[in-house]
């Protein structure tokens, strides 16, 4: 039997680890203190789903529902969201939108986050890229069917 830090878990563990440090390490480098990844993330979400409310955004995100209201507060006060209230379902929640200033931001994180993608795609190729994004998906799919997962 293999140690545990042997195992095919550890090993995705590790690896996104550093995949997370790299891109951070890449959006310090080039995104001139503009935005941060996990700002660019947040906007990304918001972007695709822009009915979402913080406590969904906060599961799409992998984060806690406080560590993300942290992350809309500053980007509320860099001027990226503005945050009007309105009602889902019976509950009263604050909508999530972009301002102008939040898609001038998104665009040029979106242009970063690529080129760093295609980097990363140009040195293991890019079918490789696809086998390893469909692989890693049938895992995370088989661990959520398979357990309550939460990260609040």
């Amino acid at each position: 039997m293999k140690h545990c830090i042997q195992s095919l878990f550890y090993n995705i563990e590790q690896t996104a680890r550093i995949c997370r440090a790299g891109v951070e390490n890449y959006f310090d480098e080039h995104a001139e203190g503009r935005i941060s990844f996990d700002e660019f993330i947040i906007l990304e979400t918001v972007y695709c789903y822009p009915e979402i409310c913080q406590r969904d955004l906060a599961k799409l995100i992998l984060k806690g529902t406080s560590h993300t209201s942290k992350f809309l507060a500053v980007l509320e006060e860099k001027g990226f969201i503005e945050r009007p209230v309105d009602t889902k379902g019976n509950r009263i929640v604050k909508k999530i939108v972009i301002t102008d200033r939040g898609m001038e931001a998104y665009k040029f994180a979106f242009k970063i986050a690529g080129a760093y993608a295609k980097e990363i795609e140009n040195t293991i190729g890019s079918r490789e890229a696809k086998d390893c994004e469909i692989f890693l998906n049938k895992i995370k799919e088989t661990v959520q069917k398979s357990g309550n997962i939460n990260f609040e």
